[in-house]
């Protein structure tokens, strides 16, 4: 299966992080098992309207087969981790599931250099020094999901309460992960 590259970088244009918007959030599939089922989220399911983390799952597919589902509520952020692929340093973006769409809030940067973009670059972007890195944030950038093509030097990692994997492990170089939140 060939892998899909999307028209536009997640973050930083050129990045080996691609996106692909889509337009519906789907039922999640019967594969994940009971990790959907978190019963500790239970006292948490007033932040999300009544809805708890049965009701949503942070998942990663690849040709068809689930990688990760991970229960989630609305406002809960995950962290997608790569490492750049012009200037060879570590990039961290971080993700809300707003309950109705994923929403880039920040991308986290420990050194400023080519490829790395401007707050202008990406709408109204404000960009910070934090003592030992950067911070890009006040982005607008929503979407349902995303695709990333995982290789080898990019590494990604997806990390979410306690959980972290490694999609290189998961799925193979060359291969098009797609990142999404689904109902159950």
């Amino acid at each position: 299966m060939a892998p899909v590259v999307a028209a536009a970088a997640l973050i930083v244009l050129g990045a080996a992080v691609a996106v692909a918007a889509v337009a519906t959030v789907a039922a999640c599939g019967d594969a994940r098992g009971d990790t959907c089922g978190d019963a500790r989220s239970e006292a948490r399911s007033d932040a999300c309207g009544g809805a708890s983390r049965r009701d949503f799952c942070l998942v990663a597919e690849y040709g068809g087969v689930e990688l990760f589902a991970w229960p989630i509520l609305a406002g809960d952020m995950f962290e997608v981790t790569y490492t750049h692929s012009l200037n060879r340093s570590p990039v961290t973006d971080v993700i809300e599931w707003t309950g109705e769409e994923l929403s880039v809030v920040k991308s986290i940067f420990k050194t400023f250099g080519a490829g790395i973009p401007l707050p202008e670059d990406v709408g109204g972007a404000e960009l910070l020094f934090a003592g030992d890195h950067y911070e890009l944030v006040g982005m607008d950038r929503r979407m349902r999901g995303f695709h990333m093509l995982v290789q080898e030097a990019p590494d990604q990692r997806v990390a979410y309460d306690g959980h972290e994997a490694r999609l290189l492990e998961l799925a193979g170089s060359g291969a098009s992960v797609y990142i999404t939140v689904r109902l159950l």
